[in-house]
């Protein structure tokens, strides 16, 4: 896994990388090859930001999240990305299942 981290109007502490790596290491089980992490956090308009995308070779997931909190954003955005892996999970395994349900149906003929 790759993590990338950036910071916009922000400073980097060393407790703040730890939990983001923390954070970062949730979505490893979900993919079984290489990854590529880029985790952006950032100040807008008082509030704290993180977005964060998550690619591979096949596909790209994408989320973010606001919180006058930062370190409730990384909750969030992470919340919101186990989401979307595992929406796509079930339907991985509902289009295997439905290809061998209908393969029987067919053949019983």
């Amino acid at each position: 896994m790759n993590l990338k981290t950036t910071y916009r109007h922000l400073e980097s502490t060393p407790s703040i990388e730890d939990k983001i790596q923390q954070k970062a290491r949730k979505l490893k089980k979900y993919f079984n090859g290489k990854i590529d992490v880029n985790w952006t956090c950032s100040v807008e308009a008082g509030k704290h930001c993180s977005e964060v995308k998550v690619s591979g070779d096949q596909f790209t997931f994408h989320a973010t999240s606001d919180d006058s909190n930062l370190y409730h954003t990384f909750d969030g955005v992470i919340g919101k990305l186990e989401k979307q892996l595992q929406k796509k999970k079930e339907q991985m395994k509902e289009k295997i299942h439905r290809k061998g349900s209908d393969a029987e149906f067919y053949d019983t003929e």
